[in-house]
């Protein structure tokens, strides 16, 4: 029963964040929209998540997977991506045993949220 209020709880708060806060991260990067630019062009084309190799890692060591998503979700967070981050953080914890909770339900969601996170701007780039 706690996981189910648990995931409700994740379902609906992160649905009412953005996926990008664009304002706070130009504030991050002084207005400097060049470097903004090029900060999502990496992080959409330098390494990507992939849920194989975070499970791979986890079978290895489950520290090396917490290190894995703390890449990914560090990056969302330099980029205000709050949602990935928030989610990114909850798998973190989970691998790293500084929390309960599924971890086949936090991993979806992260990889869920990155997706959606590309998605949206691989979308801002083109505009």
């Amino acid at each position: 029963m706690d996981e189910i209020i648990a995931n409700s709880f994740f379902l609906y708060y992160t649905d009412k964040m953005e996926i990008v806060d664009i304002n706070e991260a130009l504030e991050l990067v002084a207005g400097e929209k060049e470097l903004l630019n090029e900060l999502l062009v990496s992080y959409v084309n330098d390494r990507h998540f992939s849920l194989d190799e975070l499970d791979s890692l986890k079978a290895e060591n489950p520290e090396n997977a917490a290190g894995y998503v703390h890449y990914f979700k560090g990056a969302a967070r330099q980029l205000c991506a709050k949602k990935t981050a928030f989610s990114g953080q909850i798998l973190e914890d989970i691998l790293r045993k500084k929390s309960s909770g599924d971890y086949e339900t936090a991993k979806r969601n992260f990889a869920s949220d990155y997706e959606e996170l590309c998605t949206f701007i691989k979308g801002m780039l083109n505009d």
